[in-house]
């Protein structure tokens, strides 16, 4: 418990870290070091004390804030190449100069500034996270504002086009932890809320936000503990089947697989394939969303719907770039475990630009192997990504997205649609009868465990013993089949264990597994599509 003077302090955040520095005699850990864990002590502890402080969000923006103001900032990291900033770390007095202390003392003649007084902190520019459902948002903070729409200044440093959201010039103190922070990292800040001149790197002169940072926190998340998990599971495809796609259970049952899909490991084999909703109906009206989009918007933390066309493909930025020493952004600089719905209706005869062709080796790259391209004048530096991709296509394949095995991997499992013939694929969101509040809650944390449950999966010794013996009969029996095809199912079947929440493949999983593909591949082949 937290007591009643540690939570005073919080409204005197400079003047604590003034009084640990008068105390402070320099022989362990660095100064930023102490500050952080005094603060990380009061504010991330289990009574969760961080959420009492003010919020740095779209309805809560920067200008809604007067300078020195302790703010919390959950963001997710755009931008770790800002060149290292020099700082007053300490002024006359023994006084301390970090956290934007140096820069408020006009007392200070820069010429009384020695040497041995300067100290390095790291720069880096952190954004909104990006793709986040909106009752997500509404969870982490109240949407409550009497401030006008915030007007980001560098909206290029954002992945989604014309979004809202913030953008704020991070200064970290401590720069061991810093180090440890990399692109698309979410986390929560806690600082000391300034302004400043925009720095040398960009060309604009205007001011942006700063947020002196004391502590901060890398989100991990918790699954909640769901009781009966069949029968939510069992709940789950019975709704989407019957209000999303048109009582289609089998393509549930895979799509229920790729939500619960995650990297849990970088080998190639192991890495989740990207889905194909094939033979999914054109939209009735142009730029229409189908009603999976709103359903994944509400069932997911992280989703973004991406209408694919010429136009977007030869002019928009998919991977970051940068541009006079200033990284831009890109459609697919998302955290991990964002889920992307890849629409292609839009896409018209035309030409693919040079442009157009790298974003689409971009989006394939994300799908055979989570990682994206940053790009830099004299160099360029791969990133691992954890995004799930879903495809829908009118025709029989993607138009652009390979399918079949790449290096050991199937990057794309084509499921055909089989709705039935009076179903709506694109009710409107006021049109789709929803779950109660309470157990719309509930499948989403039903998904979130499904997640969580992916990376400790294991084969139980009895099962690998009979899944081995198995894969031989099926050999000997058809002699098509190749060592692929058990790499594949060992990974749909580890999917299909943690769907039930079940962290071993039984021999019952590997049954059901088998039963999913064999009808996947009956329908398919009764459409002459390739599995």
């Amino acid at each position: 418990m937290v007591s009643a003077p540690a939570t005073e302090e919080l409204y005197d955040a400079t003047g604590v870290i003034q009084r640990l520095y008068e105390h402070y005699d320099g022989r362990d850990v660095g100064f930023a070091a102490v500050v952080a864990s005094h603060f990380s002590a009061i504010l991330f502890n289990a009574d969760d004390r961080v959420r009492e402080l003010p919020s740095l969000d779209v309805h809560h923006p920067p200008e809604a804030y007067t300078n020195g103001t302790l703010v919390r900032f959950r963001a997710m990291i755009q931008d770790t190449s800002l060149s290292p900033e020099l700082y007053v770390a300490e002024l006359s007095n023994h006084r301390c100069g970090g956290w934007g202390l140096s820069a408020s003392d006009s007392s200070e003649a820069s010429d009384s500034v020695g040497y041995q007084d300067l100290q390095e902190l790291t720069a880096m520019w952190a954004v909104s996270v990006p793709a986040e459902s909106a009752w997500h948002v509404e969870e982490a903070s109240p949407l409550v504002s009497s401030f006008p729409a915030h007007v980001p200044l560098r909206p290029h440093k954002f992945p989604i086009p014309d979004a809202s959201h913030i953008g704020v010039q991070i200064k970290m103190y401590d720069n061991q932890s810093a180090q440890l922070l990399k692109p698309t990292d979410i986390v929560t800040f806690v600082g000391i809320l300034s302004s400043e001149p925009v720095c040398a790197e960009f060309s604009s002169p205007s001011e942006v936000p700063v947020l002196h940072v004391i502590c901060h926190q890398t989100i991990t998340e918790s699954p909640q503990n769901i009781k009966e998990p069949r029968s939510v599971r069992r709940e789950l495809i019975c709704w989407i089947s019957e209000h999303v796609l048109g009582g289609d259970d089998l393509a549930v049952e895979w799509l229920l697989l790729q939500l619960s899909s995650k990297v849990h490991t970088r080998s190639m084999a192991f890495l989740p394939p990207s889905l194909t909703l094939s033979r999914f109906p054109p939209p009735p009206h142009p730029n229409m969303l189908p009603t999976l989009s709103y359903a994944l918007s509400e069932l997911l933390q992280k989703y973004m719907p991406v209408s694919l066309s010429l136009e977007l493909l030869n002019t928009k930025s998919f991977t970051p770039e940068s541009r006079e020493e200033d990284l831009h952004s890109g459609y697919l600089q998302l955290p991990a475990g964002t889920t992307i719905l890849l629409t292609e209706s839009a896409l018209r005869e035309g030409n693919v630009t040079e442009k157009g062709l790298m974003n689409i080796r971009a989006i394939q790259e994300i799908m055979t192997s989570q990682t994206l391209h940053y790009t830099f004048p004299f160099s360029r530096f791969t990133f691992e990504t954890d995004i799930s991709a879903i495809v829908l296509v009118e025709g029989r394949k993607s138009t652009f997205f390979q399918e079949g095995c790449f290096h050991l991997h199937t990057t794309s499992l084509n499921v055909p649609l089989q709705s039935t013939v009076d179903s709506n694929l694109y009710r409107s969101k006021e049109e789709v009868a929803w779950p109660s509040p309470g157990k719309l809650a509930i499948f989403r944390s039903f998904i979130k465990a499904c997640k969580a449950t992916t990376g400790k999966v294991k084969v139980s010794e009895a099962a690998s013993k009979y899944i081995q013996e198995d894969f031989v009969r099926q050999r000997q029996e058809d002699k098509t089949t190749t060592p692929d095809d058990l790499i594949h199912l060992m990974r749909a079947a580890r999917l299909l264990a943690a769907s039930y929440l079940q962290e071993e493949v039984t021999i019952e999983v590997w049954e059901k597994t088998k039963e999913l593909e064999a009808a996947r591949k009956s329908r398919a082949a009764s459409l002459n599509i390739g599995t």
